[in-house]
């Protein structure tokens, strides 16, 4: 598929510029998820340790004016009358808002004025004034839009009415009406308590009979130990939940009796619903890990974090309810069981209850800004790619227009257009540039094609006339190997170029002798194919009158040597050979010793030179010599194109390798033994041709 440069260009740019991008931003939403997990758990954290310490102040106040009383009555509990404590229950009561009702319950016997086992209790819930829990201008305390609770005047318990009594009117003469005690020293501080309504005061023992057998009263009477107990709903006369802390009253180490104060559970419920958390909500967990409040009103009191763990799967609210009953404060993340979304949770506690406050935040209520900061920065980044994607399209239109008209020139000279140019580049960088020099670069191949035109126009005619000059040359050669009983003659001439400078030949002198001849002349090509036809010329001339070979090579020597500026030589090997005897005539101006086989495989060399070379010294003169070819001997002649060819390591072919290509087929023919010497030449060498290679060999039959 072919990719533009354009294209290229923009992703090699686009790629990293968008992998830096997209790592920035991972890194980034990474860091700000981290950092807003760790402010969300600081923040929950410290919002709940916030709402357990105002939580935990109706508590307190519980358990001061409960230890208060509890001291007071320890001191004279045997003079304690029904109205007297009617009239500190009443006062403690209207003191606190938040309190639902409180009773004091002496031991029989213990007070001489009778049996006291009183209770009090509030009609009606008022709304809590803000700042019993969280102080002037806080949000709203505890209670809810109207604050009231009703008090359900129909109910019957142990068969007696329990109908609102007189209020603080029935209180012993010369005592103070509750909601209008006097401010003293100790109360200089306090503002003046604000009436309310009348509370409903009787004897414990007609609400609840089996009251001393309570849990509450026999924990204080056992461990002389106050604590708090429940929430629960059945100390009270309208079934509403309470928390009561019940202290022992005690003296001498003797138990007395048990002053105990009701908290009402609804007023901490309202707190904990009307408490907002962005996006999550709020709980109240007691002691044993039951859920006091929640959004979900159905839960309240009725469910546990452990009962909600096994129903749900959620392992995590086993934990909290570990840490709640130890009384630590974490945070942790869970999938909340109410919204059913990965949340974090974090619980402080309710110091002087045991209890926890805990506020719950979706997990993606706490990355919400970070996603949006990340959307916010993934938009920008796109913007800004969108930007530079146009800046870049412009930019590499810019660049890459010249290289089109570039490579539109470059594709039409390839398909052989000289006339290829390219057009409206005028820039002065390197595209410039090189469009400038294609341009010159064109002009000159044009002239270059048209003179290596007219060149090769030459270089055809000449090698046309290289060619018949290799037919002429060629023609020079004989063709027609005589074959006859007496002998059998054959010779091959590869040339190194279109000419060549060896050249062999024979001829008859008459009907019992034969001439033939091998030679070398210097140099290649054109000049040496000359010289080769004018010595062969000179050769035939002198030995068609049947001279001796010395006397030919002598003769043809000063013909030779005379105006030869060139100073050309040639090696030549000539012989009368006669066909009855096997008598051998030679003469040998320089040229290799040919090699004679035997009919047993034996070979051996004939002597070297008779003389010089031919064209050279025109003063010299030449011997010869006489050998004799037995039945079946072969006599091979040969240049030294055939000894001298070189392998890859430059070692030549050598005579000794002739030897044994001869040694080693003795019964071959001598057509057989040329093409076997010139079939081994071409195998030995591993360069090109650089000399012509002739091969002449004759066998005596008889």
């Amino acid at each position: 598929m072919k990719v533009s440069i354009r294209i290229k260009l923009i992703v090699a740019i686009l790629v990293p510029l968008l992998v830096v991008y997209l790592g920035v931003l991972a890194i980034n939403y990474a860091t700000g998820r981290d950092q807003a997990v760790a402010q969300a758990k600081k923040h929950l954290r410290q919002l709940a340790s916030n709402h357990a310490a105002r939580l935990d102040t109706p508590f307190a106040m519980a358990e001061q004016a409960a230890a208060g009383t509890a001291n007071a009555l320890g001191q004279e509990p045997n003079a304690l009358s029904p109205a007297r404590a009617d009239l500190l229950l009443n006062r403690s009561v209207l003191r606190n808002p938040l309190m639902h009702g409180a009773c004091i319950a002496l031991e029989p016997g213990v007070s001489l004025r009778g049996d006291v086992a009183r209770f009090v209790c509030r009609p009606e819930r008022p709304p809590s004034p803000a700042r019993e829990l969280t102080g002037p201008a806080s949000r709203p305390a505890l209670g809810g839009p109207d604050g009231k609770r009703r008090w359900r005047p129909s109910r019957h318990v142990g068969g007696t009415s329990t109908r609102p009594a007189a209020g603080p009117a029935t209180a012993p003469a010369g005592r103070r009406k509750p909601g209008r005690e006097r401010r003293g020293p100790g109360n200089r501080n306090r503002p003046p308590a604000r009436p309310g309504p009348a509370l409903i005061r009787g004897d414990l023992p007609e609400i609840s009979p089996t009251f001393r057998r309570a849990p509450w009263y026999l924990s204080a009477k056992n461990s002389h130990k106050a604590g708090w107990f429940g929430p629960s709903k059945d100390w009270t006369l309208d079934g509403e939940p309470v928390a009561r802390y019940a202290v022992p009253i005690v003296k001498d180490e003797e138990f007395l009796g048990v002053v105990a104060f009701d908290l009402a559970v609804e007023l901490l419920q309202r707190y904990v619903r009307q408490t907002e958390i962005e996006g999550g909500h709020c709980m109240l967990v007691d002691g044993r890990g039951v859920l006091v409040a929640h959004p979900q009103r159905n839960f309240a009191l009725r469910e546990s974090l452990t009962s909600l763990a096994e129903r749900h799967g959620v392992p995590e609210l086993e934990v909290m309810a570990e840490a709640v009953a130890a009384g630590r404060a974490d945070v942790l993340e869970l999938e909340d069981f109410h919204s059913l979304l990965p949340s974090y949770v974090a619980f402080a506690p309710v110091t002087s209850a045991g209890w926890s406050f805990a506020a719950v935040m979706p997990r993606r209520r706490v990355l919400a800004p970070v996603q949006e900061w990340f959307r916010r920065d993934m938009a920008v980044m796109l913007g800004g790619l969108g930007v530079i994607i146009v800046c870049m399209l412009l930019v590499s239109i810019r660049i890459t227009r010249p290289i089109a008209s570039l490579a539109r020139a470059v594709r039409d000279l390839a398909k052989g257009n000289l006339r290829a140019h390219v057009h409206g580049v005028r820039s002065r960088d390197e595209i410039g540039e090189v469009a400038r020099a294609f341009n010159g670069m064109v002009r000159a191949l044009r002239h270059h094609v048209q003179a290596r035109s007219r060149e090769m126009a030459a270089r055809k005619a000449v090698e046309s006339e290289l060619r018949v000059a290799r037919e002429i040359q060629s023609s020079l050669l004989p063709r027609a190997f005589p074959r006859r009983h007496e002998f059998e003659l054959h010779a091959m001439n590869v040339p190194a170029k279109e000419v060549a400078g060896d050249f062999f030949d024979f001829f008859f002198l008459d009907e019992t002798r034969l001439a033939f001849l091998i030679a070398d002349v210097s140099g290649k090509g054109v000049p040496a194919a000359l010289f080769m036809a004018v010595t062969r010329t000179v050769i035939r001339d002198r030995a068609m009158g049947g001279a001796p070979p010395a006397q030919v090579l002598d003769e043809a020597n000063r013909l030779l040597a005379q105006d030869n500026e060139r100073t050309m030589f040639v090696t030549l090997f000539f012989a009368h050979y006669s066909l009855a005897s096997g008598e051998l005539i030679y003469a040998n101006a320089g040229h290799n010793p040919p090699c004679v086989a035997t009919a047993s495989g034996k070979v051996r060399r004939l002597a070297g030179s008779t003389g010089p070379i031919l064209g050279v010294f025109e003063d010299k003169s030449y011997e010869q010599r006489r050998t004799q070819l037995g039945p079946r001997d072969l006599i091979v002649l040969y240049t030294d194109g055939v000894t001298e060819a070189m392998d890859r390591a430059d070692r030549q072919f050598r005579i000794e390798h002739l030897e044994q290509i001869i040694a080693g087929n003795p019964a071959a023919s001598p057509e057989e033994i040329c093409g076997l010497v010139v079939q081994s030449v071409e195998e030995y060498r591993a360069h090109p041709q650089q000399d012509d290679v002739t091969v002449l060999a004759l066998r005596r039959n008889a």
